[in-house]
Parts: C-alpha cells; structure tokens; sequence
C-alpha cells in the first residue's frame, strides 16, 4: 500500500499556540488518522530536507457531535503532529511577536 505525502501529512496547524511553539522549533501538522511515526517522518524529510527531526508527539482528536438548527452534525476524528526540529527556522509558519 503506497502512499503519498499528501496522503500523511494533510496541512499545517496555524493557530496561536502552534505559532508560539514555532519559536521553540515545534511545527504542528494535520495528518492522516492511520499515520504512523515512521511514516510521518518519511514524509516531514522529503517535504523539509536537510532538517533533523528531534522528535514527534501524535495526538488523536476524537470529535463527537454539533448541533445544529437542522438536527445533529457528526464530526469527523482527526490526529495531529507536533514534531520537534534541528536546523534552520521553516518559513512557512508566521511570525509572532
């Protein structure tokens, strides 16, 4: 079963705290719920290279229910990355101040 990079890593967290932890190296991702370590490392080399990874933290988001005015909504699970880096700072995330 082969997949792609954009099949693990799905996008980038870009929240206060995700921005805050940019500052200290630690990027945070949206990945695929069947992701693994392994292969999110795989993936986080091929699309940053020449960064050495310190170390990944996953973390399951189980969503329940929302309510809306038509009845209930189902959300969806998701999982997220926090993955520690050494090298140069990745540009993609802003600046906080």
């Amino acid at each position: 079963m082969g997949m792609n990079i954009s099949d693990i890593i799905l996008e980038p967290i870009i929240t206060e705290k995700s921005t805050a932890l940019s500052l200290q190296n630690k990027y945070t991702f949206k990945v695929a719920p069947h992701a693994s370590k392994n292969s999110i490392k795989q993936a986080f080399v091929e699309v940053f290279p020449g960064r050495k990874i310190l170390n990944i933290k996953t973390i399951k988001i189980q969503r329940g229910t929302k309510r809306t005015k038509s009845g209930v909504k189902f959300l969806s699970d998701n999982k997220k990355a926090v993955i520690t880096v050494d090298g140069p700072r990745i540009e993609y995330f802003p600046e906080v101040s």
